[in-house]
């Protein structure tokens, strides 16, 4: 199943260091290629215990565009996804959790067709800007650098406002809840 990654999951070293935290095997993230969601835009609503700031999400909004990264996951892999971005299910299979998966078509960088593939977007996220911090930005544009993303995405990225703040919280030391 494709995947497209935006956020942090686009850093396959920040996924692989919270897996270790909690005792997974890290999703094969290296191989991925870059790409663009249309109608919509990059934006920082929800707030994260583990990153101790806010975290990104997807926002529809014609005319704007996300850039990331697809990659080839099994179910299995989407599932760790699925923990780290604290994705549940109620028992009649509504999502209650931070995020929910959404279904979305994506358009290769250079060339290739279209792909269907799912990414996570907020639940319930309040729609106003919680600054992630220095380090969680850092992880994210990081990622960008590491699939070629263009500098104009990369700029883009260094443009948000940021908080000073920790690395993330090992399990035991805080809530569990919001890991993207």
């Amino acid at each position: 199943m494709w995947y497209f990654a935006y956020g942090s999951n686009l850093n396959s070293r920040a996924v692989a260091e919270w897996c270790r935290h909690y005792g997974h095997k890290a999703p094969p993230l290296k191989s991925g290629k870059p790409a663009v969601l249309d109608n919509y835009r990059l934006s920082f609503p929800i707030f994260s215990e583990y990153w101790a700031g806010g975290i990104g999400d997807i926002v529809y909004d014609p005319g704007k565009y996300v850039m990331g990264a697809v990659f080839d996951l099994s179910e299995h892999d989407l599932g760790i996804l699925d923990q780290k971005v604290n994705r549940k299910l109620d028992p009649g299979g509504k999502d209650v959790g931070i995020y929910r998966r959404i279904d979305v078509t994506i358009a290769p960088l250079g060339k290739g067709q279209p792909i269907k593939a799912v990414t996570y977007q907020g639940v319930s996220a309040e729609r106003y800007h919680i600054p992630p911090t220095q380090h969680y930005m850092d992880q994210v544009i990081q990622g960008a650098y590491s699939f070629g993303l263009s500098m104009m995405w990369i700029s883009y990225l260094q443009s948000f406002s940021t908080q000073t703040g920790r690395k993330p919280r090992p399990p035991g030391t805080g809530d569990a809840a919001s890991r993207l």
